[in-house]
């Protein structure tokens, strides 16, 4: 039951890193985050704390350098708007290197 409780952990965790993507996209178009973007958002900024991410966040900072709190930096950047393009262009990249890595069922 512990392997499916963290596959299904991943497959969130996934989802959720889709919607971040999906809303640094946005966000470089000049928008803001919807309300259920920034649920989302908020639900992943939860998830990178919990221990059942530990794996997948551990296995970014090994292998690309992405650590939670830069992870958690650019959901603090969107919900605000203040990042720079520059910013969001690797919020884009951490968030699908998040969904890619939670995917492959590493968690």
């Amino acid at each position: 039951m512990a392997k499916a409780t963290r596959i299904l952990a991943g497959v969130a965790v996934a989802a959720l890193a889709a919607a971040g993507v999906a809303a640094v996209v946005r966000y470089r178009q000049g928008q803001q985050p919807a309300p259920d973007e920034r649920d989302h958002l908020d639900e992943l900024d939860v998830r990178l704390q919990a221990a059942d991410a530990s794996r997948v966040i551990a296995n970014l900072q090994r292998n690309q350098g992405i650590s939670v709190t830069r992870l958690r930096r650019w959901i603090a950047g969107l919900r605000r708007g203040t990042l720079s393009p520059e910013e969001a262009t690797v919020a884009e990249s951490d968030f699908d290197a998040l969904e890619r890595e939670a995917d492959q069922g590493q968690i």
